[in-house]
């Protein structure tokens, strides 16, 4: 049996049969074992993420491939949300290849480097970014790569600090919220013509919900598949603490994917695209033409 499975089977033991005269139709033990059954394939298939091998590999496409979006971002695919700009790559750093993929498919339209003139990128791109499931996606990403930061540096913290798992869990929701909400989700609410206060406010509603979320994610992970696979809370001088703080961020994607998506059908976020700007230079444009016609013809 790997590490950590012995603890963790004993605690889900003594929870689902600390009552024997439970009536059958529950299934609690039966609840519990599945559980167990998965605890004990994940410590099976997983230890491969604490190899120096994996977690060398995994960082260094990370690295590469953030460098190479940040440079994409402000060149080519210049259209891009700013806030989106600062996000991906930190998405790319911990996603590593999936982190790429996901950018490549779902916020950077295959012929922008063709397109020239900044309105002309604007209005390709926003085109490109009109199917809901890449304003959900680039919203997702906006969230976890803001509380991403805050999560990971808050869990250095925590873990040279000795903290358990519940002050962990709550500092780092602390950390990951206000760097996702001051910075990031504010900073996108501001792209809208929102005074600051109005930023703020938004940005901390949408930033509360996405958080939460992330953290269910985040959490499971830290409680159960790293302790289940390396035996104990790594620290960050392992490698096993990155890895696994990677895996933990993309299980929190997975889990705040169908909340970005309610947030983005309520129009409480916006993914990405430029429809806001666009009408605003449109009818900057029209009213140009206008005053410039108004004079002429007083001429």
């Amino acid at each position: 049996m790997f590490p950590g499975i012995k603890r963790i089977r004993g605690v889900v033991l003594f929870v689902t049969r600390r009552n024997p005269s439970a009536p059958r139709s529950f299934s609690i033990p039966k609840q519990g074992e599945r559980m167990m059954g998965f605890l004990d394939w994940v410590a099976h298939v997983l230890p491969f993420m604490a190899s120096p091998a994996f977690a060398i590999s995994w960082y260094a496409i990370g690295v590469i491939g953030a460098v190479a979006i940040a440079i994409d971002a402000n060149t080519a695919n210049s259209a891009l949300n700013p806030p989106l700009k600062v996000a991906w790559p930190i998405i790319v750093f911990f996603f590593s290849l999936v982190g790429v993929a996901l950018y490549l498919v779902t916020s950077r339209p295959g012929d922008i480097g063709r397109v020239q003139g900044r309105k002309a990128k604007m209005e390709r791109f926003t085109q490109y970014s009109k199917p809901t499931w890449r304003k959900v996606v680039a919203s997702a990403t906006h969230c976890v790569g803001g509380d991403g930061m805050g999560i990971m540096t808050a869990m250095v913290f925590a873990r040279v600090e000795g903290f358990s798992f519940w002050g962990e869990f709550w500092f780092e929701y602390l950390i990951g919220y206000l760097l996702g909400w001051f910075i990031f989700q504010t900073w996108a609410m501001r792209m809208h013509d929102n005074g600051w206060f109005e930023s703020i406010w938004k940005g901390g509603r949408a930033e509360f919900f996405s958080m939460i979320t992330v953290m269910l994610g985040m959490g499971l992970v830290m409680r159960f598949i790293t302790p289940a696979t390396v035996g104990a809370q790594p620290l960050p001088d392992t490698y096993a603490f990155w890895t696994f703080g990677a895996l933990g961020l993309m299980v929190g994607f997975i889990f705040t994917y169908p909340m970005n998506y309610w947030l983005v059908a309520i129009g409480w976020k916006h993914g990405q695209g430029h429809e806001d700007m666009l009408k605003k230079m449109n009818k900057d444009e029209r009213d140009g033409r206008r005053g410039q016609e108004a004079r002429t013809s007083k001429q």
